[in-house]
């Protein structure tokens, strides 16, 4: 287990992000009457909505993206919510709530216990892999999401489409990308004024436990037993294929949105349960509220949700049939609500396809390895988790007592076949069908080890209620409470020992690939960064390299390159000739053309490239020494030339800084 370097600052950052995400919607739910544990776990998920509608809307008012505004759009919607409870409550009192099976105090204490050791376990396996709070994620879609915050904060525009034209700017192009995540990541960073890799890895350390804190609320509202949920929340933490999304990419609204899932099903439940129309308007508000979140966090996110929930819909209808007719007709009126609210998002959704080119990934396994993977925990890794799969049997085993959570067999059933699809079959209907989360199989992955994460968390149950029937035999049946106490605890204290705690050194080793001194972004050339933003006017595009780190310019100085992401899909065609022609400057009227319509004085190389396999771009290749080029900075990983104003014939070509990788 690695030790982290973490700072009162950083301690500081982190908590401003757990009230970033707990107050606003945390106040949405005590309007709306939520409370224990549905609240405090669906708080984040009603932040979401709140700033995922919110920051659109405010675009097109013409209004700034703030805190303030933040701030003021989560004071108009408890207003809305508040008084819609005030009327519905005027005439005939609150309506009764659903009806949950109670949780002993002491029990009660023991699922926040462990909780909390669940989010402490997230933030040291994050943490303890990262080394440090402002650690620059070393992989490909962390500087898309870098750079979309930054320019949220810089320019206050909360809009669909702002984030693209980082990276996409010429000719119109316009590029949706749902911004939830990035609204509340801007506002953290106006609130700390920390950097921008600080604010990302400060959310991405919540991740595993909001994760664990969203599925002991399920359990919770499913009934469950306190000890079910308290090993269902440890165990979430425990899996290695959780972390995988947050050091590849990261994709961390997606892996936002995997935590928050099983919230969804939370929210259902209280509409199904409802009885009248006047108790089902205030849970079916707050269902449209958690289906806008999920949407605007991520698209692919809200198909997920929705076949996470389908098997726990169909057991409770499997023994009411004659109740689907109504309860169908009352989940639908929500969804249109809320697709009428996110009218904005529905349509950036749709029109996706044409702003993005289809990603898909090579099937590099056999069926058999992929189903293995998922049975052994061992998905992109050189060793299994074994020991989980053990309680995963064991859950198995006592399988029929998990009662109206039995569903979640199915549900990993699904996501784990369309896992192995993408994983082991090329087939064009296996990337239709998986297309929805890129075929890419670390999503569907992930996905699979939530529902998982249940029956593992019920492998521990079981194995207490064997030892407790037990003890109960040989002692006096005046101590069943102390026994089932002990026992618990026991059990517990059992897993994580088994686990080797919590697999979090094994965790740990696995987001050491996420940061360090590259590939992409080296201490120096943070650097270099730095001091080419006092070079560089206001204003002024820095002409750099798709491949290398430069693309982190923007958001670590606020300097905008030509290239701020290493997509170059669709980008423009003055963007493209240069990385093509640039070291033809002198003598193409084309590229002088291109150089003035971006406004660029100055040509910034970087040493380290992302990928291994990529080189110097062909317009950037042997630029040093030439004599319409001046050397204004340098150190050992990068290098800063300005254009001279009066253009003079190519030199012979000499080796440019880094024209291989570091």
């Amino acid at each position: 287990m690695s030790i982290p370097d973490v700072t009162p600052a950083d301690v500081g950052v982190i908590a401003t992000y757990v009230v970033a995400l707990l107050l606003p919607g945390g106040l949405l739910g005590v309007l709306s009457g939520l409370r224990g544990w549905t609240l405090v776990a669906t708080a984040p998920l009603f932040t979401y909505a709140i700033a995922g509608l919110a920051g659109p809307f405010s675009s097109e008012l013409g209004v700034k993206w703030s805190p303030l505004t933040f701030a003021l759009a989560t004071l108009v919607l408890c207003v809305v919510v508040g008084g819609v409870r005030f009327l519905l409550r005027r005439r005939r009192g609150e309506p009764a709530e659903p009806v949950v099976p109670a949780w002993a105090r002491t029990a009660q204490l023991g699922v926040v216990v462990s909780v909390v050791v669940a989010v402490g376990v997230g933030v040291a396996a994050v943490l303890g892999g990262i080394r440090q709070l402002g650690a620059i994620p070393q992989d490909w879609d962390a500087a898309f999401h870098a750079n979309g915050i930054r320019l949220i904060a810089d320019t206050g525009d909360g809009g669909l489409y702002a984030m693209g034209t980082t990276n996409w700017y010429e000719n119109d192009v316009t590029v949706f990308y749902p911004n939830a995540y990035h609204l509340v990541a801007a506002a953290v960073y106006q609130l700390t004024g920390a950097s921008i890799p600080t604010v990302l890895n400060a959310h991405t350390v919540l991740i595993p436990g909001l994760l664990a804190l969203s599925l002991a609320a399920m359990v919770r509202r499913f009934g469950g037993r306190p000890l079910l949920a308290a090993a269902t929340a440890l165990a979430s933490v425990s899996i290695t294929s959780i972390y995988d999304n947050l050091w590849r990419g990261p994709l961390l609204p997606f892996a936002t949105g995997v935590a928050l899932t099983p919230l969804l099903l939370v929210l259902v439940l209280d509409v199904l349960d409802a009885r009248g129309l006047r108790a089902t308007v205030r849970p079916a508000l707050l269902f449209a509220a958690g289906l806008a979140a999920l949407l605007c966090l991520h698209p692919a996110i809200l198909i997920g949700a929705v076949l996470f929930s389908l098997p726990a819909l169909v057991q409770r209808w499997w023994t009411r049939p004659s109740a689907v007719p109504r309860e169908v007709a009352v989940l639908v009126v929500p969804g249109v609500l809320a697709a009428a609210v996110c009218f904005l998002q529905v349509a950036g959704t749709l029109s996706s396809g044409a702003s993005i080119t289809t990603v898909t990934w090579p099937a590099d396994l056999t069926m058999p390895e992929a189903l293995g993977q998922i049975l052994t925990f061992s998905h992109n890794a050189p060793t299994a988790q074994i020991r989980l799969s053990l309680v995963l049997v064991v859950g198995l085993i006592g399988y029929r007592r998990l009662g109206n959570l039995r569903w979640v067999a199915a549900t990993a059933a699904i996501f784990g076949v369309l896992f192995v699809l993408a994983a082991s079959n090329d087939a064009h209907w296996v990337k239709t069908i998986t297309s929805l989360w890129w075929n890419d199989r670390y999503r569907l992955i992930a996905l699979t080890a939530v529902p998982l994460c249940v029956i593992i968390g019920h492998g521990v149950a079981e194995a207490q209620r064997w030892l407790a029937a037990l003890l109960v035999r040989i002692t006096a049946r005046r101590l069943v409470f102390a026994t089932a106490l002990v026992t618990s605890v026991a059990a517990i204290l059992a897993f994580g020992y088994v686990t080797r705690g919590l697999y979090i050194g094994r965790d740990q080793l696995q987001m050491t690939k996420n940061s360090g001194d590259g590939p992409a972004v080296s201490p120096l050339e943070i650097q270099g960064m730095q001091a080419i933003a006092k070079i560089v006017p206001p204003g002024e595009r820095v002409l750099n390299d798709r491949g290398d780190g430069s693309v982190w310019l923007y958001a670590l100085t606020g300097v905008k390159p030509v290239a701020a992401h290493y997509d170059a899909t669709r980008t423009g065609p003055d963007a493209n000739l240069l990385a093509d022609r640039f070291n033809q400057y002198p003598t193409d009227p084309a590229v002088q053309a291109a150089v003035a319509q971006l406004d660029i004085r100055y040509v910034m190389l970087d040493a380290g490239f992302l990928r291994s396999y990529a080189s110097r771009e062909p317009g950037l290749v042997s630029l040093a020494g030439q004599p319409w080029l001046t050397k204004v900075y340098s150190n050992p990983d990068v290098v800063l030339y300005e254009i001279n104003d009066a253009p003079a014939p190519a030199g012979p070509a000499q080796p440019a800084l880094a024209e291989g990788n570091r």
